[in-house]
C-alpha cells in the first residue's frame, strides 16, 4: 500500500512537472529597437506648422522611411522643408530630401511644412513606415 502512494505521488509530480514546463513563459519585449518620430504641431488659426523629426534609434543605417499623416482636402501646403510632400485626396506622404535618405544610427532628420485651412483642420495621424508619431515632449 506504501508502494502505490508513492507511485501516485511520484505520478502527480511528474504530470505538474510536465504541465508546467509546457506553460508559456512571460512574454518578452522585443528587444528590436525601432526608429521613432515625434510631430510638434504649432497652431495659429487659419494657419499651421507641422515639425516631424525622425530619429534612428537602431544599430544599423534608416533607408527607405516614409512619412505619412492624412491631410483635408481644404488644406494648402506651403513652405515645407526636408522633404516633398505628395498629396492624394486625404493622404499625403513625405520623401526625404537626398542628404535624409539615410540615417545613420543615433541621427535625426528634421521634416516640416507650414499650412492654413478654412475652417481650421490641421494635419493628424502622423506615421513612420505605419507606425504613429508622438506627439511633442518626446
Amino acid at each position: 500500500m506504501t508502494r502505490h502512494r508513492l507511485a501516485r505521488g511520484l505520478a502527480c509530480v511528474l504530470a505538474s512537472a510536465a504541465v508546467l514546463a509546457a506553460a508559456p513563459g512571460p512574454a518578452s519585449a522585443d528587444p528590436t529597437p525601432a526608429p521613432s518620430c515625434q510631430v510638434q504641431l504649432i497652431a495659429f488659426p487659419p494657419g499651421f506648422e507641422a515639425v516631424m523629426t525622425v530619429k534612428n534609434t537602431t544599430a544599423a543605417p534608416l533607408t527607405g522611411w516614409r512619412l505619412a499623416f492624412r491631410v483635408d482636402p481644404a488644406v494648402t501646403i506651403y513652405s515645407g522643408f526636408g522633404g516633398t510632400i505628395a498629396r492624394d485626396g486625404a493622404s499625403a506622404t513625405v520623401t526625404p530630401a537626398p542628404w535624409f535618405t539615410t540615417l545613420q544610427p543615433g541621427v535625426q532628420a528634421n521634416i516640416g511644412f507650414g499650412g492654413s485651412a478654412v475652417p481650421f483642420t490641421p494635419p493628424t495621424a502622423f506615421t513612420l513606415n505605419g507606425v504613429p508619431c508622438a506627439p511633442s515632449g518626446w
